[in-house]
């Protein structure tokens, strides 16, 4: 499936439906859903939203500079890390700001800012438990398996030259994934309590290297769905919906592959059209779970 917002988002009440719409006009219904979608290629987040965010996104634009001090203070003062803000969103009672780490380990996550309106306050910086450091330990897996990931861009650039399918720009990845490492082709998904010694090692060290971090990852036992590995697609064609044909192509030539990140790799292909509200996929097709997802190894060979 495709980019998903995380259980801190899902938290801020949002609402998966389409534009609220008059009864029994079915012309301006069908437009109206029309327009809500956008093809993947031409999205970079506008129309992203939050349920109950418009005054408190006003607010937010209005102390934008102040939000983004608070937020750029909590990183630095909890994980030792600076960031880039990319956007910020209105939600109930809060701003969502969605954030990337400046240098490695690389991610994108999101943090809650509290708003008082009423007092015109802007309240402490929090997040959905574990969230950002599950995000901040992607990022240290990728450190780890510098040159696997390495690989595994070029499989997937390599993958949209030879078949009908494209990833999302930067921007709507900057500005709408906040599940930890991403790429405009796949994203990373684990919690740091899967790599507990390799996220302590971390705030103990922040200057830790890859090769240290690699030895404890692999000085644990191997469990393949401890990293899972969400590689997502989109029809190039504008309005296209997706096809099942590409998903088993590109599980094949996954599995030819030597000296890949190790972890649960999952392929989907979604519809061209993104509803822009939520950055999600109008349609989409997936890899069979009856026969698993492709599992890669720490010897970079692929499970039998």
């Amino acid at each position: 499936m495709a980019f998903k917002r995380s259980g801190m988002i899902m938290m801020m009440l949002l609402l998966l439906g389409g534009c609220s719409l008059m009864p029994n006009k079915a012309d301006e219904k069908k437009q109206a859903e029309a327009s809500a979608y956008i093809p993947v290629q031409d999205y970079t987040g506008q129309g992203y939203s939050f349920d109950n965010g418009e005054e408190t996104g006003e607010f937010a634009k209005q102390h934008r500079n102040e939000i983004i001090e608070k937020v750029k203070q909590y990183f630095k003062q909890k994980y030792h890390l600076d960031i880039t803000v990319h956007q910020i969103y209105g939600a109930t009672d809060a701003a969502v700001v969605f954030a990337e780490s400046k240098k490695d380990p690389k991610f994108h996550t999101s943090v809650i800012v509290g708003i008082d309106l009423e007092n015109k306050k802007i309240g402490d910086v929090g997040a959905y438990e574990g969230s950002v450091e599950g995000a901040i330990t992607t990022g240290l897996y990728v450190m780890a398996y510098e040159k696997e990931f390495q690989k595994l861009d070029d499989f997937c650039t390599a993958i949209t030259k030879e078949y009908p399918v494209i990833g999302r720009t930067k921007e709507a990845v900057d500005n709408t994934v906040d599940s930890g490492y991403a790429t405009p082709y796949y994203y990373l998904n684990t919690t740091h309590l899967e790599f507990l010694n390799s996220y302590k090692s971390f705030l103990n060290n922040p200057k830790i290297n890859g090769q240290s971090l690699k030895k404890l990852i692999e000085d644990q036992k191997f469990i393949s769905d401890n990293m899972i590995i969400e590689m997502t697609f989109y029809m190039r064609k504008k309005h296209e919906n997706p096809d099942r044909t590409p998903v088993d192509k590109i599980k094949d030539e996954l599995k030819k592959q030597k000296d890949f990140p190790p972890g649960e790799y999952s392929i989907s292909v979604n519809s061209n059209d993104i509803l822009m509200r939520t950055g999600t996929e109008k349609e989409y097709k997936d890899s069979d779970k009856e026969h698993n997802e492709v599992i890669i190894e720490p010897n970079g060979e692929v499970a039998k």
